[in-house]
């Protein structure tokens, strides 16, 4: 069989599978009175690709919408911010176009707003621009058009970085599920314990409890996991502290810290009190069963601390909490290879590919192909769009499609397994793993 149809007949299968969606951001896209409408401008610099930007030398540029623009007036305002944000953000548009965080988004400008050129230049951006706001004025509607496009079984939303008990805004529907941040609670902000009980926090007890009544309550909310993000403050290497010394310092903080997740590192003592409750958050995700999600590798934006995420820093937590499932995000990207080999060595870890695709299909052909070479195939997540805009996450799965298409034709067209391996092998990693491990 040509190389050619061995693809395209894995591609088209993998069209009618079910897709779990392993960790977005989006809230605005499905709150019904949310200021959702984009424009152009809004679509390429919100997010990831703005890092880009910034990198390349553009100045930072303010994405929000004016809300309340009403009638004729309001509609010219809103006309000239838009061509006043486009004339700030195209002379950096050469400097990115070949970076994947650009080129991913002309998959969902072809796809859902018309785009017929190859690429968006000064003469056919507001054609495309005014087709965007057009769509997303009634953005609940289309957004849900699209989230049946994307054939998505369930998606993972990680929407609140405060933490809390997964809210109410959010339209029901049975595919938005929710995964609930505990960095608040693990920085020790007792501002942080507040999102979940109104108990007084006077002790490293009464912390503890209250830590307990978070769990409780989110489980009653449904929460179907906790996520960890801290590698964007600190290395995620989390020492065995003594209770004692975590509340020797835990007393000291001031009670109005707030949240420590918001600061740019740890101080030694702090370290100390978040390494100790990191440990209790595992304690309890293995009580009750909850998945635990933790942000490894790159992290979005600009000046960071790159070998704070590797994936190697967990071991010790893979190790010391054997009934905790780790799903360890992002692949571990640049530290592919450590990732697989953690999903390799424990049981209880995953390796997710989330927001990998449109990082770089390069490193995620490279580590979808090693990855199925070293860890069993119900061990790997294949995809979730980590974003905050539906039509970014649209464009994501559709690139990632491909690449699944691309590495599993590859293995069959090199005699490594067959087609129908192969088909079996995208259900699991695209849908069916999620589903078991998450209890859907």
């Amino acid at each position: 069989m040509e190389r050619t149809e061995v693809f395209r007949g894995i591609r088209d299968s993998i069209d009618g599978m079910r897709i779990v969606d392993n960790h977005e951001h989006l809230s605005k896209p499905f709150i019904k009175e949310a200021d959702y409408e984009m424009d152009l401008p809004m679509f390429l610099a919100t997010g990831y690709l703005h890092g880009d930007l910034v990198s390349s030398g553009m100045e930072p540029l303010p994405m929000n919408r004016m809300r309340n623009r009403s009638g004729k007036e309001g509609a010219e305002i809103l006309e000239e911010e838009t061509l006043a944000r486009w004339k700030k953000l195209y002379p950096h548009i050469d400097n990115v176009r070949n970076t994947s965080y650009y080129r991913y988004r002309l998959i969902a400008l072809h796809d859902l707003y018309g785009l017929e050129e190859e690429d968006i230049d000064d003469d056919n951006w507001k054609t495309v621009s005014d087709n965007i706001q057009q769509k997303t004025k009634n953005h609940l509607k289309w957004c849900l058009e699209i989230l049946d496009k994307m054939n998505i079984y369930r998606a993972i939303l990680d929407i609140s970085i405060l933490g809390g008990v997964p809210g109410t805004r959010l339209i029901k529907d049975e595919r938005l599920v929710q995964a609930v941040r505990m960095d608040g609670f693990i920085s020790g902000s007792p501002q942080a314990a507040k999102h979940f009980t109104d108990n007084r926090i006077h002790s490293m007890d009464d912390y503890l409890s209250a830590l307990d009544t978070a769990f409780e309550k989110v489980i009653e909310a449904g929460a179907v996991g906790i996520k960890s993000g801290l590698a964007y403050r600190r290395i995620i290497s989390y020492d065995k502290v003594a209770k004692s010394d975590a509340e020797r310092v835990f007393t000291r903080m001031p009670k109005n810290i707030g949240l420590g997740v918001f600061s740019t590192t740890a101080t030694k003592e702090q370290k100390m009190l978040e390494d100790f409750m990191m440990h209790e958050v595992c304690k309890r995700c293995a009580k009750h069963k909850l998945p635990f999600q933790i942000h490894t590798g790159i992290q979005a934006g600009n000046y960071n601390t790159l070998t704070n995420s590797k994936p190697t820093h967990l071991n010790n937590l893979f190790q010391e909490y054997p009934d905790v499932t780790f799903d360890i995000f992002h692949g571990g990207y640049p530290y592919l290879q450590e990732a697989g080999l953690m999903a390799k060595y424990f049981p209880n870890v995953y390796i997710d590919g989330c927001w990998l695709a449109h990082i770089s299909p390069a490193a995620y052909k490279r580590g979808l192909d090693e990855w199925l070479e070293i860890v069993p195939a119900n061990k790997i997540f294949a995809w979730g769009g980590d974003h905050g805009i539906l039509e970014h996450s649209y464009a994501s799965l559709m690139l990632a499609k491909d690449l699944i298409a691309e590495v599993l034709a590859n293995k069959v067209n090199d005699g490594y397994f067959s087609e129908k391996i192969a088909r079996s092998v995208a259900k699991k990693i695209l849908g069916e793993n999620a589903i078991k491990v998450y209890k859907f």
